[in-house]
């Protein structure tokens, strides 16, 4: 570890009060915040986004490049980013096809690992070998997110917890994915769980009324909309607990599933998905972390997305790919989509917080029958200007199509440099 990773994350900018820690965002008025990483242009940021079941069968698709590129129905969404995107169409993890259905095609989405049928064990995922060599670069290492608890019990006698989990840091530990709104805002701001009553704007006031003075003009509309930021989500957060509290929530007509909300997260599923895509945003604005993982659901998942037309349980839908699937899969693009736009209006720079982002997004099996020879996989983003948009790529028939290759690229413009991962030693040619 060298001594500039080390202490990138001491040295940055802070707003500071009581049991309060911001890190700013990048702001052209402090220099030393990129100084201090040693690099001439803000950090790459990485997030895998997941979601379970795959996609309908007939309308996930891409094909042709640049304005003239063509998506299919499940893609739509994400039209008006298409230039943006990469999708890839033909990659596996060979591992995943050698169990039971669900469990045995999800713990290892992020290693290409043998999963154990007899026992949890399987491999640590690249976001965490990321988070494990260069995470002390940030404040917290990485963001483990998901708007769905984990699964219980077993599947023929093999652990549901491997359908429930994308990141592990060990073999035999998957990594705490948080799923409540108020403790992941809290993981980004909050030094003392105990000073929890005051909002944390209000509690570095001080401190952001002598910054302003040293800002440009620029920088003080970008600063007040950054704190404007961290003050509605976090208000967001609270009418839920309130609606709670006092005993005002009743279960949902559009949602009639969802459990009784608590710790911040709302009844709806639409509003609660969009709040852990904020709180996302804020830890790669804020350079608290640069590494994340968000799991919208799990494999498997039971919930009923009515709110988009859905009429059955997903994992279902997934089998039987009802019309309305499509609709429930284009909500899922529409949350990849308002990721891009949110990014794309965060300035760094001569470049935006999506311009330094590498996204990708994936799922289980290509779709519900529980294929998973080929894996539905998209990227976004511009990964420092590595990434280059509007294309599809097609590995099906590749010598190498693993997965892991994929990876590589991924830690790479993460800024770590690995000669192999999982069951790969080389990168994907094309990307």
């Amino acid at each position: 570890m060298s001594n500039t990773s080390a202490s990138t994350f001491s040295r940055r900018t802070l707003l500071r009060g009581l049991g309060v820690s911001m890190a700013l965002p990048w702001l052209e008025s402090l220099p030393s915040a990129l100084a201090a990483t040693n690099a001439a242009q803000p950090p790459i940021r990485t997030l895998v986004t997941f979601t379970g079941m795959g996609f309908h069968s007939n309308h996930w698709w891409a094909k042709g490049e640049g304005e003239g590129m063509e998506l299919g129905p499940c893609l739509k969404p994400l039209e008006p980013w298409k230039d943006r995107m990469v999708f890839l169409r033909g990659l596996w993890n060979e591992q995943a096809n050698n169990g039971v259905i669900h469990c045995m095609q999800t713990g290892n989405m992020l290693s290409g690992a043998t999963m154990s049928k007899t026992e949890v064990r399987t491999g640590v995922s690249f976001d965490q070998l990321m988070a494990q060599r260069i995470g002390d670069r940030t404040r917290i290492p990485s963001l483990v997110l998901g708007c769905e608890d984990a699964i219980p019990g077993l599947q023929d006698g093999h652990p549901l917890l491997y359908s429930s989990h994308i990141s592990w840091s060990s073999e035999v530990s998957p990594t705490w994915t948080e799923t409540r709104p108020a403790l992941a805002f809290d993981q980004l701001f909050r030094t003392d769980r105990n000073q929890g009553s005051r909002r944390v704007v209000d509690a570095v006031l001080e401190d952001a009324k002598s910054l302003r003075r040293r800002l440009s003009v620029s920088d003080q509309q970008r600063f007040e909309e950054y704190l404007g930021s961290v003050h509605e989500i976090e208000g967001r957060i609270k009418r839920a607990d309130k609606e709670r509290d006092a005993g005002a929530w009743k279960p949902s007509l559009t949602a009639p599933d969802r459990p009784r909300p608590a710790d911040g997260i709302p009844a709806e599923i639409p509003e609660y998905w969009k709040l852990m895509n904020d709180i996302v945003l804020l830890a790669f604005r804020t350079d608290t972390t640069r590494i994340a993982t968000l799991k919208y659901c799990n494999d498997g998942s039971a919930e009923t997305h009515t709110h988009c037309g859905a009429k059955d349980q997903h994992h279902q839908m997934a089998h039987t790919q009802p019309a309305e699937l499509v609709a429930l899969n284009q909500y899922f693009m529409s949350q990849l989509a308002y990721l891009c736009e949110r990014m794309s209006e965060v300035k760094e720079g001569d470049r935006t917080l999506l311009d330094n982002t590498s996204i990708m997004h994936c799922s289980s099996m290509l779709h519900g029958n529980h294929d998973a020879k080929q894996l539905p996989i998209i990227l976004l983003g511009g990964a420092g200007g590595k990434l280059r948009g509007g294309r599809a790529l097609d590995y099906l028939n590749s010598p190498n199509r693993r997965m892991c290759s994929l990876f590589l690229h991924l830690i790479h413009w993460g800024g770590l440099e690995l000669d192999r991962f999982g069951d790969s030693n080389e990168r994907l040619t094309g990307v």
